[in-house]
């Protein structure tokens, strides 16, 4: 049986929003809960410690799928303002030049953490390719602005 927490399906629920917090939040833990992500989200499951390389990846793969999931459940309005974060994209860049290998970590875990991580990179991409990152926004994060 394929695990759950592989499944590429999305949530079938409302996307949240400024009005359907309540709603979207037990809605999205139920998700999670039949995809085996809701222990990594509430925190409850820790990251294993560093002498368990193997189990580390697996849990950082996993992680990186609850992540995408509650990614996905935002609004087209709260996915814009998280995109056009530069920090968010500084982060991207810095986590995957930071990626090597662990020591007992197999090669299919890594390369999986690699794909992953350029990945997110590029959902960061900024969406007008004749200015990517046009010098006088570098400075301007919309993640200090508050949701209306």
């Amino acid at each position: 049986m394929a695990d759950d927490s592989t499944s590429s399906s999305t949530p079938s629920f409302s996307k949240l929003c400024s009005s359907n917090y309540s709603t979207w939040k037990g809605e999205m833990k139920a998700f999670l809960c039949t995809k085996s992500l809701w222990t990594i989200v509430s925190g409850a499951e820790k990251r294993p410690d560093d002498s368990k390389a193997d189990l580390q990846a697996k849990w950082d793969i996993r992680a990186d799928k609850a992540t995408g999931q509650l990614y996905l459940s935002l609004s087209a309005e709260q996915r814009t303002h998280i995109d056009a974060c530069p920090g968010a994209r500084f982060n991207a860049w810095d986590d995957f030049f930071s990626i090597g290998k662990k020591q007992d970590e197999s090669l299919m875990s890594l390369i999986a953490r690699i794909e992953d991580s350029m990945s997110k990179i590029q959902q960061l991409r900024p969406k007008d390719a004749s200015s990517p990152y046009p010098l006088p926004l570098i400075d301007d994060d919309p993640s200090s602005d508050d949701f209306t």
